[in-house]
């Protein structure tokens, strides 16, 4: 399979990862340089998504070939987006009971 070049919009640093980890799960999409990282359930839809694009890259193989490249600030927002900040807020909100 191939690498994945991330760059990190909280401390703009660059690493890349192996998609196949992402896929089966051994690699976590998270920084290496900050505390940066994506709640559970967003790393799970990410590696659901990346293995289902592969699969079907796969299954054209016999008739093309396929080389790809994204850049996600060109995708607009998403679900991820807002759930990503829900995901804060509950953080937050649990926060805020612990001290009480």
């Amino acid at each position: 399979m191939a690498t994945i070049d991330f760059t990190c919009q909280k401390c703009e640093g660059n690493f890349e990862l192996d998609s196949q980890d992402l896929i089966d799960g051994s690699e976590k999409l998270g920084c290496p340089h900050c505390e940066n990282k994506l709640t559970k359930s967003a790393n799970e839809d990410f590696a659901a998504a990346l293995g289902e694009l592969a699969a079907q890259l796969a299954a054209i193989s016999k008739k093309f070939s396929a080389a790809l490249e994204l850049d996600s600030e060109d995708l607009g927002s998403t679900d991820l987006d807002e759930d990503e900040d829900d995901d804060d807020d509950e953080e937050e909100d649990l926060d805020e009971d612990d001290d009480r």
